[in-house]
């Protein structure tokens, strides 16, 4: 097999309402079964996901966290306000309402102007399959496309590209059943299909002041399917280290809970 990987040059700022298949189609001359790869922020853009941080008033949670965090309190609640759970206080690490696990619920203020935020969008995987779509109708071209954002990785440091969207492409090859080259059975191997194409583009797309956040992945033969990314999201009966992050928040709050009513016992 051989893979390219190159850039769409020449991406203008992107502002609401821009037609970001078109963009492509206007640049590139696609083929089909390529992979077309948007960073998250142009995608959020586009989708008027911006926010000016003066526009929301923080709750005492909020002005907590921030103070741990050594964050804006109205940053803080802004990541609260797109999660449904918090993980670890300090990073600020959070189940987000769109599934995935990842610091500050993704929420971008690089890219963008001065005091103001970009949320990741409300649905990418519904936005990874109306780009796909618009593309199909501008070139004629099947293509799959892939959001993405950059997370940490757990007992590593640094960041890569991870897939928050998808569509035309199967966000895991589940190899359970295959043999290796000496004939054993994999018992446990599922491939990361989507987040591996996500990290190759973002090698090329950067992470600074390229102005390329767009790329394009050719040759790679992959499986099609449209079920999204959620299907990569582990169940909380199955992530063994949400559960024990969830266990020591749960710990925490009864500890502070008992020695609150021994304070009042006390003074009582």
């Amino acid at each position: 097999m051989k893979i390219s990987a190159f850039t769409v040059d020449d991406v203008p700022m992107i502002q609401k309402g821009d037609d970001l298949a078109k963009i492509v189609a206007d640049r590139v001359t696609l083929e089909n079964e390529d992979i077309v790869v948007f960073a998250s922020t142009i995608v959020s853009k586009a989708e008027g996901r911006r926010f000016l941080l003066e526009d929301i008033e923080p709750t005492a949670e909020a002005r907590e966290l921030a103070v741990l965090n050594k964050e804006d309190p109205k940053f803080i609640q802004y990541v609260l306000d797109t999660s449904t759970r918090v993980l670890i206080k300090h990073p600020l690490l959070v189940q987000t309402v769109f599934g995935n696990v990842c610091i500050n619920a993704g929420i971008d203020r690089s890219n963008t102007e001065s005091g103001y935020i970009l949320l990741l969008p409300l649905d990418s995987d519904r936005s990874a399959r109306e780009i796909r779509d618009r593309l199909k109708e501008l070139t004629g071209k099947t293509v799959a496309v892939i959001i993405t954002d950059t997370n940490g990785r757990s007992f590593r440091e640094g960041q890569i590209g991870v897939a928050v969207g998808c569509a035309g492409i199967a966000a895991l090859h589940d190899r359970r059943g295959d043999v290796d080259l000496f004939g054993h059975e994999l018992k446990i191997t599922i491939q990361a299909i989507t987040d591996e194409v996500a990290a190759c583009a973002n090698m090329i797309m950067g992470e600074a002041d390229e102005g390329t956040p767009i790329a394009i992945i050719r040759g790679y033969k992959y499986i099609k399917d449209d079920r999204g990314i959620k299907v990569s999201y582990r169940s909380d009966d199955t992530d063994l280290v949400r559960q024990a992050l969830a266990e020591k928040i749960e710990k925490e709050a009864s500890k502070t809970a008992t020695e609150k009513a021994k304070k009042i016992r006390s003074e009582g």
